[in-house]
């Protein structure tokens, strides 16, 4: 009863919640990123400072929110099959 418990818990469902997740997590920052970088420019006169600035800056913070999420993923799916 157990392992079926586990493997329900780690199905489709949750595939499909990592993958639309996934793809979210990945345009967010960047977009944000983008539209506070041009906003910094405009303000600086500044062009393209910023912008490249704030792209790097989301760049980083998506790997980290990609690892975050992914990792633990793996694990628990690695620790299933064990």
């Amino acid at each position: 009863m157990h392992s079926q418990h586990q493997k329900n818990t780690n199905g489709w469902g949750d595939i499909l919640f990592l993958g639309s997740g996934i793809g979210f997590m990945l345009a967010t920052p960047l977009v944000v990123s983008i539209v506070i970088g041009v906003w910094v420019d405009k303000r600086l006169q500044t062009f393209p400072i910023a912008i490249i600035i704030s792209v790097v800056v989301g760049f980083f913070l998506t790997v980290i929110q990609f690892y975050k999420i992914i990792i633990p993923f793996l694990d628990k799916r690695s620790n299933i099959k064990k």
